[in-house]
């Protein structure tokens, strides 16, 4: 009967490693979604400067040097950088929120804007 009991206990500590190390594993992988996020929007933020610089560099040598900054295509970078800024920010706070502990983050299917 003692083996029984011995037996119930090693099977119950088994069964609570394994649910831990799921835990823990759903949380890191939660933690490494946000930061790949992260690394991603970062990476589209880069790409829109540049592209942007690239749209000025042409008006500039194309000679139309006044008002390039109210030309259609440079606001809409500009648009599409600040979105991009304000989705950084947001990343970064569910990140934080995640190590916190807090379980906030932010919806995996919410899109880059571009």
């Amino acid at each position: 009967m003692e083996t029984d009991t011995l037996w119930e206990r090693i099977k119950q500590g088994v069964l609570e490693s394994a649910s831990t190390a799921a835990e823990k594993a759903e949380y890191l992988g939660r933690i490494g979604r946000a930061r790949l996020d992260i690394a991603g929007t970062r990476h589209a933020i880069h790409e829109a400067f540049a592209e942007l610089g690239g749209v000025v560099y042409t008006y500039l040598q194309d000679g139309k040097k006044t008002a390039v900054a109210q030309k259609d295509d440079v606001q809409e970078l500009v648009e599409k950088i600040g979105a991009l800024e304000d989705l950084l920010k947001e990343r970064e706070v569910s990140l934080e929120g995640l190590r916190d502990g807090n379980g906030e983050e932010a919806p995996a299917e919410e899109t880059q804007p571009g």
